[in-house]
């Protein structure tokens, strides 16, 4: 298909826009029209008395487009030529207010076309600013008079809108009397007008130009000379694409004349949707339009008794119903009768047009006999209808009668936005957004939006998604939209709402399956390093819309492990019992052995040992029951169990457990396994509790050793372990090694996890507490204030690792700087933390005792640093 030519702008049919050949070459049904005027035209030139012509007809008629033919026919015949000059006033003569002022302008007009008479251009500075009528009148009249006489040529004066001039622009009757006469007079002038409508000052007897005019009423066209229409100017663009399918299109045409009762104005809007889709163009056009044109509208709505307003104003509404005498009268909330009076009055006023219903034979179609008319009615009076274009809307849903026609249509446009950043495809899109039954048109607008995010406009993204979930109805796109609306944009924003639409158009279509397997393919995305807001929102709402229960444990568990790592507890708890609940629920005991044991680590990480140690161990029968006593999953547990007995220094019993659990790693998963190295550092850190340093260090070297040979050297797990080396070193004041490892842990976490990490955090922190023990404190203290940073910005400010970072900040300002009125605000919002926590858990933090000791100990020293 040939790239389609510019789009021509033809619909508004202004002077100069359209070249007279095109004019010449897709002239349809006016032929007669013109012959006549001509006619009329030749037999008027050499005598004193004129055959002044009034084109009538509503607006988008053809009015303007007539004249343009008859100017350019002037102009193209020798004879006519010779002996006319055509003074053609702008199509919205607005100060045109008296006869003086009509002068005023043919003046201004001649000396524009007769350049090479100066006069005209003399009289024009002489009368363009004189205050007194008569003055321009004594001096123009003669003088156009005379110069006709001379030259022996004829004016001929085109005139848009002589209703509006004569009725509510001149006022002055004495005025419109004195154009008659002027123009009755053998001036050598001849006027050739047009209106909408008929109207008193060619109607009324009293006044001046009753029966004055020869009044030619333009119809509308055919069918077939719609057809034509668009024949003639895909044969003029030489548009062969399109024209060897017109005959396959005629089904759609005629359901597009419909629409536009024969407009010609309409029709070529249409032409230039088809041929150039250029939608932003027709669209402009019509603002154009309608703003020209709002005035003459307001008047005639303002001239109509209130009950026939409100009735134009209710079918105008009517974009998607049959227009029914009964259905009318239901909109309107009055009785049938009412109704078909009002609908009686309007018709013989030609306001509306009755057609027979095609089903029902008894009944009648109403319609706005004047289209655009139609059009600016439902743009005045629908907000809808201002932001889509009601003739485009009906243009969309005709021409693309099926869904595999607009679906193909929406491929191609969707092309066109994405490669080319085509504004008209991007409009044209979102019309056809607008057609069909409602999960159509939602599937359509979260395309739009998918469309729009990889353009980057979060504004357009966001619009279309609220525009598509109430039309989709289902709980996945209701979740789409409430989180759009509610979650800030964050980097990856858009990505994300791509991904919910994906994942929402695989549950619409019922692919259940792939609709879970999507949400887990989410749900792993999800960490704290590549946490956000929008995809944990939706990965819990959309909870419940995933079919397969164990999915969807696995799936609540996931979302419980990030709100863990984020310290949001409640919202942790809540979805780590739901998930043990459904597991119990199912019978399913592997998942209930799971989710005990992380509801389990969640209760130790808020200091309620008593109630997740049953947890614990409920986990590790159900896993010795179902796995066997040597499955590597009963070794996770045992190791999970031993940290717990640690931390409530039960080392006795937790010992024998780890060296278990390690014992059960290296049979079942081989002594060189990244899970057994996991063993060997949580022991070897149990040893250094119990101060057995030298049994502890050969531990944490092998299971760097591990680590490093499986993972590579600059593993995150490398650098914790090299961490938990440096600080066994520096326990044993070996601090020249322990240093490098510190330094190198640092670099590592810096280098795979990212700079803002909290492990980066933790390296920070031990790297700082070396230095303080080094009485390098002008070193440690920044450090310090950088993990502390992270902490806040990684866990939020009311977390207690940022409690623990708070504390340390304050000992080292308080025993190592003596900067107590500095450490004391410190300390104070530790415990205020951790004061908190206790509220939130009903649990005291570990950590709790031992600040509350160090806030002691700065009230006692503040205490002595007091004058007597």
């Amino acid at each position: 298909m040939p790239e389609p030519t510019p789009p021509s702008n033809i619909g508004l049919y202004r002077s100069g826009v359209t070249s007279p050949e095109r004019l010449r070459h897709t002239s349809v049904a006016r032929e007669h029209l013109l012959d006549n005027a001509i006619e009329s035209l030749r037999g008027s030139v050499g005598r004193k008395s004129k055959n002044h012509l009034l084109f009538i007809g509503p607006r988008g008629i053809g009015k303007t487009y007539l004249l343009s033919c008859i100017e350019d026919a002037v102009q193209s015949d020798e004879t006519l030529s010779a002996s006319v000059v055509i003074v053609r006033f702008p199509e919205e003569s607005n100060r045109t207010l008296s006869f003086a002022d009509f002068l005023i302008g043919m003046c201004g007009i001649l000396k524009e076309v007769l350049e090479d008479e100066p006069r005209w251009t003399d009289l024009f500075a002489e009368v363009e600013t004189e205050e007194e009528d008569a003055k321009v009148a004594d001096t123009l009249v003669p003088a156009i008079r005379e110069e006709n006489r001379r030259s022996g040529r004829t004016l001929l004066l085109m005139l848009e809108n002589l209703g509006e001039v004569l009725t509510r622009q001149i006022r002055d009757q004495s005025d419109v009397a004195a154009l008659r006469k002027f123009l009755m007079a053998d001036n050598g002038c001849l006027l050739l007008a047009t209106a909408p409508l008929h109207f008193d000052g060619i109607t009324d007897i009293g006044q001046p130009f009753y029966d004055f005019f020869d009044v030619q009423i333009l119809e509308n066209l055919s069918f077939e000379d719609t057809v034509e229409v668009i024949r003639l100017n895909l044969e003029w663009e030489k548009r062969t694409d399109i024209l060897e399918t017109l005959d396959d299109m005629r089904p759609r045409l005629q359901a597009l004349y419909r629409m536009t009762g024969g407009n010609p104005r309409l029709t070529m809007m249409l032409y230039e949707l088809i041929a150039h889709e250029s939608v932003t163009s027709v669209q402009d056009q019509f603002h154009l339009l309608l703003d020209r044109i709002s005035p003459f509208y307001q008047g005639r709505l303002n001239d109509l008794p209130p009950g026939q307003r409100a009735l134009l104003e209710c079918l105008a509404s009517m974009r998607d119903q049959e227009k029914t005498p009964a259905a009318i009268a239901a909109r309107m909330r009055m009785s049938q009768q009412e109704t078909s009076s009002l609908l009686k009055r309007l018709s013989d006023a030609h306001y509306l047009r009755a057609d027979r219903h095609p089903q029902d034979r008894r009944s009648r179609l109403y319609t706005i006999r004047e289209g655009f008319f139609d059009i600016w009615l439902a743009m005045n009076f629908s907000r809808g209808a201002r932001k889509r274009m009601p003739f485009l809307l009906d243009f969309f849903n005709l021409f693309y009668p099926s869904i595999a026609a607009r679906d193909e249509k929406r491929r191609q446009l969707r092309a066109k936005l994405l490669e080319e950043g085509s504004g008209d495809a991007g409009k044209a899109l979102d019309y056809l957004s607008e057609v069909g039954d409602e999960g159509e048109r939602a599937s359509a607008k979260f395309d739009m939006a998918r469309v729009f995010a990889r353009r980057g406009d979060v504004e357009q993204t966001v619009s279309y998604v609220l525009e598509a979930a109430p039309l989709a109805g289902d709980g996945v796109s209701r979740s789409i939209a409430r989180i759009v609306a509610s979650t800030p944009p964050a980097p990856d924003y858009l990505s994300e709402i791509e991904e919910m639409i994906a994942a929402w158009e695989m549950h619409r279509n019922g692919e259940f399956e792939e609709f879970a397997y999507r949400l887990a393919e989410m749900g792993e995305k999800l960490t704290l390093r590549t946490f956000s807001e929008t995809r944990l929102a939706f990965l819990r709402d959309t909870l419940e819309s995933v079919g397969d229960s164990e999915v969807r444990i696995a799936q609540r568990l996931k979302i419980a492990a990030v709100l863990m790592e984020l310290a949001r507890w409640k919202e942790c708890e809540e979805q780590q019992r739901h998930a043990l609940a459904e597991a119990t629920a199912l019978a399913n005991a592997t998942l209930v052995a799971r989710a005990s044991n992380e509801l389990a680590i969640l209760l130790q990480h808020t200091n309620r040992l008593g109630e997740a140690e049953p947890l614990m161990r409920r986990a590790l029968e159900i896993d010795e029951a179902t796995l066997g006593h040597q499955h590597p999953t009963v070794g996770t547990r045992l190791n999970d169990l031993a940290m717990l007995l640690k931390d409530t220094n039960r080392i006795k019993e937790a010992e024998p457990l780890m060296r278990r659990a390690l014992e059960i790693n290296k049979a079942a998963l081989g002594e060189q396994h990244p899970t057994v190295a996991v063993c060997l550092n949580n022991l070897a850190i149990l040893l250094q509790h119990t101060n057995r340093l030298g049994e502890a260090e050969p531990l944490i070297r092998r299971a760097l050793e591990i680590d490093e040979a499986t993972l590579g050297h600059q593993h995150p797990t490398v650098g914790r372990d090299l961490n938990n080396l440096a600080t066994l070193l520096r326990s044993t004041h070996r601090i020249e090694e322990a240093e490098p490892l510190m330094r190198r842990a640092l670099e590592i976490d810096e280098a795979t996890l990212g700079e803002h990490h909290p492990n980066v955090a933790v390296c920070l922190n031990n790297l700082a507490a070396l230095l303080q023990r080094t009485n390098r404190l002008g070193e440690a203290e920044p450090l310090i204030r950088r993990a502390l940073e992270i902490d806040e910005a990684a866990f939020g400010k009311q977390h207690p690792m940022v409690a623990i970072r708070l504390n340390n900040l304050a000992m080292l300002l308080m025993e190592d700087t003596n900067r107590i009125e500095e450490a004391e605000p410190l300390i104070r919002r530790s415990l205020e933390i951790f004061d908190t926590f206790r509220r939130q858990t009903g649990h005291e933090h570990p950590h709790f005792q031992q600040v509350n000791e160090n806030y002691q100990a700065l009230q006692r020293a503040i205490g002595s640093n007091e004058p007597d």
